[in-house]
């Protein structure tokens, strides 16, 4: 059976053999420092979310250099993080159409002028905004759904050091060993080095076993693709020197 939180944390504790000037309190936070930086540094499909909206063909405003109606800003949820190449997508008559990503620098070199508006196939994500915004290029030329999975910051645990809430993140090894090094590092204990490091009790060490089969797709084959922002039939994905600019 899974450990809660409250569990995980007295473990990592007696395994610490932290004095009592080390409080409940404190191994909570660090439980939390932990699993967000998971968050932050890997890709666990635990760890996704679904968001689901439309295109507004009358969006307009936000940070960018952007008078272009249709355009964005679209807000993302606020624990957004990233997304996977074709994990974002809008639906036409339930087609599923998957959009390109571009660099924030990349999208603020597309035309803009009055008047545009078609299908969408490049965005970007602004992820320095609270919540984060999405651009969309060209604008949007009508209301169309639009689907985002993305990899999430997930919340923290209310009162970890307390909480009966099962931690996210399902390797509760590596947890226990990572917060018991956290913690040694804290009381100058000098094992904590063994335990944060990468041989084969050390967190890492759990943690890089743990990254050869988590999400695994071996049943799959993996494919190979060409940059779609430059590769493909249309003349649109060229840069626009022509009709336009010099």
């Amino acid at each position: 059976m899974p450990m809660t939180a409250a569990q995980i944390c007295q473990n990592a504790l007696r395994i610490a053999k932290a004095p009592g000037w080390i409080s409940g309190t404190q191994t909570g936070q660090i439980l939390n420092s932990i699993l967000a930086e998971l968050c932050q540094n890997y890709d666990f499909d635990a760890a996704k979310g679904t968001y689901q909206f439309n295109f507004d063909p009358g969006a307009t405003g936000g940070v960018l250099e952007n008078p272009t109606p249709g355009a964005g800003p679209f807000n993302m949820p606020s624990d957004f993080l990233r997304a996977d190449k074709g994990d974002v997508m809008w639906f036409l008559l339930g087609v599923p159409y998957p959009m390109i990503p571009l660099d924030p620098a990349e999208y603020n070199q597309q035309v803009q002028q009055a008047g545009l508006s078609s299908y969408p196939y490049w965005f970007t994500v602004l992820v320095d905004q609270s919540p984060p915004e999405m651009y969309i290029w060209p604008p949007t030329s009508g209301t169309y759904p639009a689907q985002v999975v993305y990899r999430r910051q997930m919340p923290d645990i209310a009162t970890p050091e307390t909480s009966s809430t099962v931690p996210w993140f399902v390797n509760q090894n590596y947890l226990i060993t990572r917060l018991a090094g956290e913690m040694m590092k804290m009381t100058d204990d000098s094992r904590w080095k063994d335990f944060l490091g990468d041989g084969p009790q050390g967190a890492q060490g759990i943690m890089n076993r743990y990254l050869k089969m988590v999400d695994d797709h071996s049943d799959r084959s993996v494919r190979v693709s060409l940059d779609r922002r430059r590769f493909g039939p249309r003349f649109s994905l060229l840069n626009n020197t022509k009709t336009i600019g010099w």
